[in-house]
């Protein structure tokens, strides 16, 4: 049995491994396109075998993305429990959301360059950001009512592009902090709550 700084340790090491991985996918795409990359280059540029490509991800264009975004249980529970205005507590559950995963703005400004260029990237990429959506829907839907199941769906959808966008300017903006970030998200959250009461 393993003890959690094994774990831990073990855990730091799959997270890095993959980030080499996305981080040849990436730089390869730069040079020869996506269509024109192979697993087989990428496992060659990132020094792993084949099968230890396969055992990190499943395909070229997830290893382009990377690992995918992942919601903390204990902001999920929190937000779930919250009693506060449902803007106000979007804001934080999307701040905490980037301040938990591993953000690098080289890597993001790679990923959004060859998604707006690889139309198969972007379908691909649209697809992974569906996990976070459908995750914050069920947050929602849970804190809303049984009834809600659509209108959780759209603030969902609404949250996780107000997110993107915010990474997307962030990646393209050396004076943005991450910290600016997560101020942007809560300022369009709060100017979508304003609009929809107006």
């Amino acid at each position: 049995m393993s003890t959690p700084s094994q774990s831990s340790l073990r855990d730091r090491r799959r997270l890095q491994t993959l980030r080499d991985i996305q981080l040849a996918t990436l730089r390869l795409i730069s040079r020869h396109g996506l269509d024109q990359v192979s697993t087989e280059m990428i496992a060659d540029e990132a020094g792993i075998s084949r099968r230890t490509f396969f055992n990190y991800y499943a395909n070229k264009e997830a290893a382009a993305l990377g690992p995918p975004l992942e919601m903390d249980k204990e902001s999920a529970e929190r937000f779930s429990a919250s009693n506060g205005p449902l803007v106000e507590d979007l804001a934080w559950l999307l701040s905490d959301l980037i301040g938990i995963n591993d953000t690098n703005r080289v890597r993001i400004r790679a990923i959004s360059d060859a998604a707006e260029r690889h139309p198969a990237l972007r379908r691909a990429f649209l697809a992974s950001r569906e996990q976070i959506t459908r995750q914050i829907a069920d947050l929602l839907e849970a804190r809303l009512g049984p009834d809600s199941a659509f209108l959780a769906q759209v603030l969902a959808e609404l949250s996780a592009r107000i997110e993107a966008h915010a990474f997307s300017v962030w990646s393209h903006d050396e004076a943005m902090s991450l910290d600016d970030v997560v101020d942007y998200v809560a300022t369009e959250m709060r100017r979508l709550g304003a609009a929809l009461r107006s």
